[in-house]
């Protein structure tokens, strides 16, 4: 028996492995050599159950794959976002394109694409085999479409016209170490609460529709309050029948009965990382006349307080604070793209600790209060725009970056947030400041040397708010200098636009 070397055995399954892998693959490029089989055949898209969707490593992609349709030169795909389901967005870009543009559809020669990743979004994928002509092949007769979604899955949908406080003591929450989403209708629904709903322990999410929100409407005994994390977006609110007077009254609150296991150092109450609290894309139809965020005087320490995307007018308020932490804190405050804007001039605070709070004290090593990209208008007028002594430290980092400060604080605002002192950690950034048309009492308080805003990047012109006495904001053509830093809330920005 003649012999074959290794060599020559393993060259020779090489060159099969190749010609069989060619063949297989056959239908993208159609000038490759070796042909699927498929010939004079009207092709059919991929079935969706075979269409996987993954998130890429770092998460900022979506990856699309499906197997080969054999006989096919290529793929038609289309992509859209379709949280508004009569608008669709496209969201595909063209690789091939110096500048990415979205197109509504694109020509894929593989089994695979990728677009990008939009949190609590909903897409629309849409994948068409397309003939190749050489071998006489169809396109399919249609496109094969995969509905996706990256919200979180609804543990139940509450219909509309329900009482949130009496619905949640009929149906209990499922226990969970992971966060339990609960969805309401879109716009024109509308509910009701009536009284004191306490999530305690469980972590939430409580959502409406992201383009067409529902709004919840509380009575005088309304209170939304959890010991846990909590998301709270998409939603409108009428909180205008809890007053100023009453003692416990907030839009929301940390529970008044904490959750014991909670309990750490210094006996503060800690909801810690991944949990965490974010009020998001929320407005509210009536000027608040109540607290926004309160912690029913206990020791809650919040790792990561978040309010971004809302627009929240004020009337007349308590003088303690419109985010009050009588007991404790928030260690990181993230407050961003807002629009806070008082109806009445007010004094009191915006933003109020507990007076020895500090990151030391509930265990953590620094701690944050960043501003970015907001709106105030009118806030405390007459009062200040912070209150928290031992915050004074090298440990606390305080960002105010392209907001607009127009009447507020009593034209103090620097000086309140870093507790008029050196010590914090300052980076400021295109901060607009200007009160009661003063530019000169502006620049005055908010650009002294020893505490002021002295990154150079601070201005004070009218930005020229088109009618901020009816919650408009929008930036007048002429106030230039707010383009050119993009300072306040975008929305307002895109608006002139």
């Amino acid at each position: 028996m003649k012999k074959i070397s290794l060599k020559k055995w393993s060259f020779a399954f090489a060159v099969v492995v190749c010609l069989l892998l060619a063949s297989c693959i056959d239908g993208y490029h159609d000038d490759w050599t070796f042909s699927s089989g498929v010939t004079n055949k009207t092709l059919e898209s991929p079935a969706d159950s075979t269409i996987q969707i993954l998130k890429n490593a770092d998460g900022s992609k979506l990856l699309v794959s499906w197997p080969v349709v054999s006989g096919a030169k290529g793929y038609q795909v289309s992509v859209f976002n379709v949280d508004d389901p009569a608008h669709p967005v496209p969201v595909v870009d063209d690789p091939k394109k110096t500048v990415p543009i979205a197109y509504d559809s694109l020509f894929v020669d593989g089994c695979t694409f990728s677009c990008a990743y939009l949190k609590n979004t909903k897409y629309k994928i849409e994948i068409k085999a397309l003939g190749n002509p050489k071998f006489s092949n169809k396109d399919a007769d249609s496109a094969t479409v995969v509905q996706f979604s990256t919200l979180l899955p609804a543990h139940a949908i509450i219909p509309d016209g329900t009482d949130l406080y009496t619905y949640f003591q009929s149906n209990a929450i499922p226990d969970s170490t992971k966060e339990v989403a609960y969805e309401l209708m879109p716009y024109p629904a509308t509910y009701t609460l009536s009284g004191p709903l306490d999530f305690q322990k469980h972590w939430i999410v409580l959502r409406g529709d992201k383009i067409h929100p529902p709004t919840i409407t509380y009575t005088a005994a309304g209170r939304l309050m959890t010991t846990s994390g909590i998301t709270i977006e998409y939603l409108n609110f009428d909180c205008s029948a809890i007053t100023s007077t009453t003692s416990d009254g907030a839009f929301f609150s940390f529970s008044s009965t904490p959750d014991e296991s909670l309990k750490g150092i210094n006996s503060f109450y800690l909801v810690k990382s991944p949990k965490s609290v974010l009020i998001s894309s929320c407005n509210f139809i009536k000027p608040l006349t109540t607290r926004f965020i309160y912690d029913n005087s206990k020791k809650y320490c919040i790792e990561n307080l978040t309010v971004d995307n809302c627009i929240i007018p004020l009337g007349i308020i308590p003088t303690d604070g419109i985010i009050f932490f009588k007991a404790g804190y928030a260690n990181n405050l993230y407050f961003t793209n807002n629009t806070l804007y008082g109806t009445a001039s007010t004094a009191g605070y915006f933003l109020k600790y507990e007076n020895s709070a500090r990151p030391d004290r509930a265990g953590f090593v620094s701690a944050s209060i960043n501003l970015n990209n907001n709106t105030f208008y009118n806030v405390v007028n007459t009062g200040q725009m912070a209150n928290y002594p031992a915050m004074s430290s090298v440990t606390v980092a305080l960002t105010l970056s392209r907001n607009i400060f127009v009447n507020c604080g009593s034209g103090q605002v620097v000086r309140r947030l870093c507790v008029s002192s050196t010590n914090m950690v300052k980076t400021f950034n295109d901060n607009l400041y200007l009160f009661n048309g003063d530019a000169a009492t502006t620049n005055t308080n908010e650009f002294v040397p020893t505490y002021g805003d002295k990154s150079g990047t601070g201005y004070s012109i009218d930005p020229l708010f088109k009618d901020p006495a009816n919650g408009d904001f929008t930036i007048g053509a002429g106030a230039t200098d707010v383009f050119t830093h993009a300072s306040g809330d975008p929305r307002w920005l895109q608006l002139t636009q």
